[in-house]
């Protein structure tokens, strides 16, 4: 239904379902899709291991489980530096809420918290992906920091170089 033929949905969450292996980016990277997947047909054309609301579930866990007591959210273990990372997870967990997941609610406040700690001590602003992806998640939670939001418009805009900040930007 209007989707580019190019675009092989199946094999695409396919090859994501058999990847090995399971950081925190993998297992985000395999559950996100998943949420979407009724835009894509019924869960019979993709020939998946579990069923997805069950690897939806399984990561939204493991996730939590790899949270630091700062909100952040490590490769392997509890905990990391890398607001990319952070924001990445915490963009799921929200798209996860939206569907009607159940996501623990102090993990979840927490991360929000984490990534607005980390802006609060950016020091160029949002002008680089992690800053900028933090900002656009922190929006779509209504928790957007529009003072950061509004420097980086009007006196920084020039310094984001990546396409897809400059879209998060523009989307929070």
């Amino acid at each position: 239904a209007g989707l580019d033929p190019a675009l092989d949905a199946p094999a695409l969450i396919g090859a994501l379902d058999r990847y090995p292996f399971a950081c925190s980016e993998q297992l985000t990277s395999r559950a996100l899709p998943l949420l979407y997947l009724s835009d894509f047909g019924g869960p019979e054309r993709f020939r998946l291991k579990q069923e997805p609301a069950e690897t939806i579930r399984n990561a939204i866990a493991r996730l939590v489980a790899r949270q630091g007591s700062d909100g952040s959210f490590g490769l392997w273990e509890a905990g990391g530096n890398d607001l990319w990372l952070d924001s990445y997870v915490t963009d799921f967990l929200t798209r996860a809420r939206e569907k009607g997941y159940d996501v623990p609610e102090q993990p979840f406040s927490m991360a929000l918290d984490r990534l607005r700690n980390a802006l609060a001590y950016a020091t160029e602003g949002a002008t680089d992906d992690g800053t900028a992806y933090a900002i656009y998640v922190l929006a779509r939670n209504g928790r957007a920091p529009l003072g950061d939001l509004r420097y980086v418009a009007d006196a920084k805009l020039d310094a984001v170089e990546s396409p897809m900040a400059r879209g998060q930007l523009a989307a929070a």
